[in-house]
């Protein structure tokens, strides 16, 4: 047979080669690792994995580089990093085996980091959807595929069990300003201090179009005709987790941050139910835990709003940096210049006056 990858099974007193030196020998390989395993229940053996890239090697050749057997040369089934597991028991079906450690492999590729990233697809507590599918796009392309739609499969399951959790806690800010004056450059970097990743919502129309799982999500811009009120309850609410109106699929939001950011103040929201007799504005009011006023050179930071919609209490204030930040003059290319290699440039051009006489003396194409 003729595969890109393989696993090789020898016992330690049957190895007649140097694996590392017949490894390091032939260019073929590109990812090779091998461990003994001398602490299970049988003699001592070795298990080497060897990695062609995109070059497809006959068995029988790899065979007779080590010094086995054809049938010793066996197909990976499987992923690839199910393969690199098996090296030191750490797959879920080998918890009974005795469990090497990732320092007893010997290879050429940083194999504890490889380890690492393989445990990632499905572990949502740790990582979001995003992360996920940016880990999936580092694979091989022959994995790709087969990563993402188990990705696809674990996500679905996930976003159907989220449903069901009561136990949410999702802070949620809302920052009002004028325009300019750092409404989502403040969001952002509350994101980046909190090491969330997050997505910024594309559009009023369709807010979570562009979420994949992140921690955190901007609704940047928004105005109280993005969501129905009671749609907009739902996606602050800390006891349940809903699903969310999207154009191609509907989304559950698995974070714990939102940000709104707004240029109307939270106040003028839903004006239609200010003088309703249910209690709708009040429990939308009783789900923002932070309210932040941007001003053009300093920022209000309040701890909730009232029953009015309107921020209670004394706020902190800050320098509002974005205020230094717009003084500064930015460098600037100068894009004009890509003119010259595309047009002919009029070196000197003077308006020059026409009279009658001139014309009439001319011959005219009519």
């Amino acid at each position: 047979m003729t595969l890109k990858q393989y696993e090789i099974v020898q016992n330690q007193d049957l190895m007649t080669v140097d694996i590392q030196e017949v490894c390091m020998k032939y260019k073929t390989i590109k990812e090779w690792a091998y461990i003994l395993h001398d602490k299970d229940d049988t003699r001592p053996h070795y298990h080497i994995y060897v990695n062609f890239g995109n070059t497809g090697v006959f068995h029988e050749l790899v065979a007779s580089w080590f010094g086995v057997p054809p049938n010793f040369v066996n197909r990976i089934k499987g992923r690839k990093t199910d393969m690199l597991l098996y090296l030191t028991h750490g797959n879920d079906t080998q918890k009974h085996k005795h469990q090497y450690e990732p320092s007893e492999v010997v290879s050429n590729f940083a194999f504890e980091t490889e380890i690492k990233n393989s445990k990632i697809i499905g572990n949502f507590k740790e990582y979001s959807y995003a992360e996920m599918l940016k880990y999936i796009d580092t694979l091989p392309i022959s994995e790709k595929a087969r990563a993402y739609s188990q990705l696809e499969k674990l996500w679905r399951i996930e976003c159907s069990l989220l449903t069901f959790n009561p136990d949410r806690n999702v802070d949620v800010f809302f920052i009002t300003g004028k325009g300019g004056t750092g409404k989502t450059y403040y969001a952002k970097k509350l994101f980046a201090d909190l090491k969330y990743d997050f997505c910024v919502s594309s559009s009023s129309n369709d807010p979570f179009q562009d979420y994949l799982g992140q921690r955190g999500i901007i609704l940047d811009d928004m105005r109280d005709t993005a969501f129905d009120l009671p749609d907009l309850l739902k996606i602050l609410d800390n006891n349940t987790s809903s699903s969310v109106k999207s154009r191609f699929a509907n989304k559950v939001f698995n974070g714990n941050m939102i940000i709104l950011t707004s240029s109307v103040p939270l106040c003028y929201w839903y004006r239609n139910y200010r003088y309703n007799e249910d209690d709708s504005l009040d429990q939308l009011y009783r789900r923002i835990t932070v309210y932040v006023e941007v001003k053009e050179r300093e920022i209000l930071v309040y701890n909730g709003v009232g029953k009015d919609g309107k921020p209670i209490g004394e706020p902190k204030r800050y320098y509002n940096d974005v205020y230094t930040l717009k003084k500064a003059v930015p460098e600037r290319r100068d894009v004009s210049s890509l003119f010259d290699k595309i047009c002919t440039p009029i070196q000197d051009f003077t308006t020059h006056q026409v009279s009658l006489s001139e014309v009439l003396d001319n011959d005219l194409p009519f």
